[in-house]
């Protein structure tokens, strides 16, 4: 990976790369996880072949700064990042892959720009951006960890395994999602794809439960069997032939 940077107004270095020519395609990794998971998996190898591909480091992961307040996870920041990359990368307009709390991203990306022509959501349901329980689970777990890392009340080396988990960044982020607007499938501005697997029952629920709204926005829902949210991503033979046709066929390739 040849990784290149840009700087978010508040000072945030934000990492990315491009492989391959064409229409313009943003990748947008996993909670805890980052641009790499594309790489290694062998995505990008397959992509670029179709698309100018752009794998992103989101705020707080992989080589992009490890920002540990919650102001820094505004949702409004977040998607000035991605502008940001994309501008620098020449692309007046793209369409975006996001996985799990990537796919989170992509839904207001789709609902906000109008440089994004489609969106592939993979693993999560539109609404609400994270589940108020689950926060408060994560942070009672946690915070105490992310709050000694902040203020630096903690030996280098429990610092160095902290930044590893990445965990000061996930509360932080976590606890920012909160106050993120709940996304409709009707908000988005763009084609949509959804794509879960029958295994992954929180969004397989929201699925039957949503599909009048689903079927008026014109979302493509694919269901894959027997897949998990983990398989979702990693079972790339089962995903991959899902999800390019609708890209290309949205970004004027097929």
């Amino acid at each position: 990976m040849n990784t290149q940077f840009v700087i978010y107004t508040d000072g945030a270095r934000i990492a990315y790369d491009v492989s391959g020519q064409g229409p313009s395609l943003m990748l947008l990794h996993a909670a805890g996880k980052d641009r790499r998971d594309w790489h290694k998996l062998g995505y990008v190898d397959r992509l670029k072949h179709d698309f100018s591909v752009m794998a992103v480091d989101l705020r707080g992961s992989g080589e992009s700064e490890f920002l540990v307040n919650v102001d820094d996870y505004r949702i409004d920041k977040v998607c000035a990042d991605l502008s940001a990359v994309a501008g620098a990368c020449n692309a007046e307009q793209f369409v975006v892959w996001g996985y799990s709390f990537g796919g989170n991203i992509a839904r207001y990306l789709g609902a906000w720009s109008d440089r994004v022509k489609a969106i592939a959501v993979i693993g999560v349901p539109f609404g609400p951006a994270v589940s108020a329980k689950f926060v408060e689970q994560f942070v009672a777990k946690w915070g105490a960890l992310a709050e000694a890392y902040r203020t630096g009340a903690m030996s280098p080396a429990k610092q160095k395994s902290a930044v590893k988990g990445q965990i000061p960044a996930l509360v932080a982020c976590l606890q920012a999602m909160r106050d993120w607007p709940s996304i409709d499938p009707g908000e988005v501005r763009c084609p949509s794809l959804l794509l879960a697997g029958t295994r992954n029952k929180g969004v397989m629920t929201w699925i039957a439960s949503h599909r009048p709204a689903l079927d008026t926005a014109n979302v493509q829902v694919e269901i894959v069997d027997g897949l998990d949210h983990p398989q979702e991503f990693t079972r790339i033979d089962q995903v991959y032939p899902l999800v390019t046709p609708f890209l290309k066929r949205c970004s004027g390739t097929q």
